[in-house]
């Protein structure tokens, strides 16, 4: 599991584009093999469909441009979406009848930190979410059979053979 990953894709501005961007987002988590937690999914789920609808609704230009990226050592997931007005989200707080404007404030409460800004084509809106430790891979759950044949492989000057025993009569102790 790499520790930061981006990726970006580009969606037409339309309704459809919503569930487009939430099942394109569940891929990418899964490709990165991200494990959220129930909480995490959802709020990741709620803020993509937040932003791209508000994209859509109030946005100008025909593309959309859909940006994730996640730092696991930071436990953090941002996504942005990008298009081509230059008019910011305004504040709103909706009424208990209103049928419309709770979206930004949904995304407001989800994550860790948000906020807008205008670029050279339009504006860039975006949230930061919070993940929950990953699991541990990578180099923590080498096979010590494994890593004594990689060692020489990434510093061949030093002498191995003695090395390499100590690794198999320290894992022929772990089995027993």
């Amino acid at each position: 599991m790499k520790h930061v990953n981006s990726q970006s894709f580009f969606l037409v501005r339309a309704p459809t584009s919503v569930a487009i961007s939430r099942r394109r987002l569940r891929d990418l988590i899964s490709a990165w093999r991200l494990c959220p937690d129930n909480d995490s999914d959802m709020a990741m789920t709620i803020v993509v469909s937040e932003l791209v609808t508000n994209a859509v609704s109030h946005g100008a230009g025909d593309m959309l441009k859909v940006v994730v990226s996640t730092n696991i050592r930071r436990g953090r997931l941002t996504i942005e979406v990008h298009d081509d007005s230059p008019a910011l989200p305004r504040q709103c707080r909706p009424g208990p009848d209103a049928e419309s404007g709770r979206g930004m404030v949904l995304v407001e409460h989800l994550a860790i930190n948000c906020g807008a800004e205008n670029t050279v084509r339009g504006k860039r809106v975006w949230a930061e979410l919070a993940l929950p430790p990953q699991p541990t891979a990578g180099r923590h759950s080498l096979d010590p059979r494994r890593a004594a044949r990689a060692l020489p492989r990434r510093f061949p000057i030093i002498r191995w053979p003695r090395l390499r025993a100590r690794l198999r009569i320290a894992a022929l102790l772990r089995a027993h």
